[in-house]
């Protein structure tokens, strides 16, 4: 195994802890989808909250930890002013996998689970101390300035890692989300069926045979946010995959229902922070001849 670089682990690894009343923090009621490179965990302490998951509405009972690799579309909806607790860990993923050994991933909760599936994992009373306990030690150690806090925030973070995979292993089959009103569950489903098509709301309407008012008034009440941004992010999200399969980023946008390049291109710097070129270069095999 070649030597650890910890020179850079203050951004590879990234880590915070809030608490905040919604009514103080406005912007918690207006967070958009997230679609980032980073994997992520989020621990959720205190909070009245459920997450759009690609498909899936889920209520997240406090005490749950969550789970997102960086395909998965995911919103955050506050649904009232109860005070939301939560911590949250972002890392890169080719940092993380170099720990990984023979039969062991450390990267198994993210990777190895379909897409959209099983990202909420409800821990036990005593699993929720042990979480609480290791993110606090994750904290102190990010907060930490002297000679060995590099090498305590790697420790606390492949605690944390290992931690993460053992609880999702407990869990039993992983089911469905929240319950949704089955157009919006129609609306959904057309969505991620049609992503290079037609999704102006209009289409959407007359293909699931809804009101444009009503479909999008049931999906801002169940998410906290708007078809548009759901599409756009769900778009994205197909980009980078195949963008990573080693499709040609100008081929990529048209396919992923972009009706310019450059469109294509602004909205994916936007939403993921670098080009589709440079994203294809960083992420793929060589492009398809």
């Amino acid at each position: 195994m070649p030597p650890i670089e910890l020179d850079h682990i203050d951004t590879q690894v990234k880590f915070t802890s809030k608490s905040s009343l919604p009514s103080e923090a406005k912007h918690l009621f207006r967070t958009p989808p997230l679609l980032h490179e980073e994997y992520e965990l989020f621990f959720v302490a205190r909070g009245d909250i459920t997450f759009l998951i690609e498909e899936s509405a889920h209520l997240i009972e406090p005490g749950s930890l969550l789970v997102f690799n960086n395909q998965e579309v995911h919103k955050l909806h506050v649904r009232s002013d109860e005070r939301f607790d939560r911590m949250r860990l972002l890392f890169d993923a080719g940092f993380a996998r170099q720990f990984g050994s023979e039969g062991y991933d450390p990267l198994e909760c993210f990777a190895a689970r379909p897409k959209g599936e099983g990202n909420v994992i409800r821990l036990s009373r005593e699993q929720r101390a042990e979480a609480i306990s290791l993110f606090e030690r994750m904290g102190q150690a990010a907060a930490g300035s002297g000679p060995e806090a590099r090498l305590q925030k790697l420790a606390a973070f492949l605690e944390i890692l290992v931690f993460a995979n053992r609880a999702y292993r407990s869990q039993p089959e992983p089911g469905g989300g929240e319950e949704l009103p089955e157009r919006l569950a129609a609306v959904l489903r057309y969505i991620e069926g049609n992503l290079g098509g037609d999704l102006s709301l209009e289409a959407i309407g007359a293909a699931c045979g809804t009101s444009v008012f009503h479909m999008s008034r049931l999906f801002k009440k169940y998410t906290g946010g708007t078809l548009h941004e759901h599409i756009l992010y769900k778009r994205l999200s197909l980009a980078k995959r195949l963008l990573a399969e080693g499709w040609p980023p100008a081929e990529v946008g048209a396919i992923c229902g972009f009706t310019s390049g450059a469109g294509f291109a602004a909205a994916f710097r936007r939403v993921v922070g670098t080009t589709p070129g440079a994203f294809a270069k960083s992420a793929g095999p060589p492009p398809r001849a």
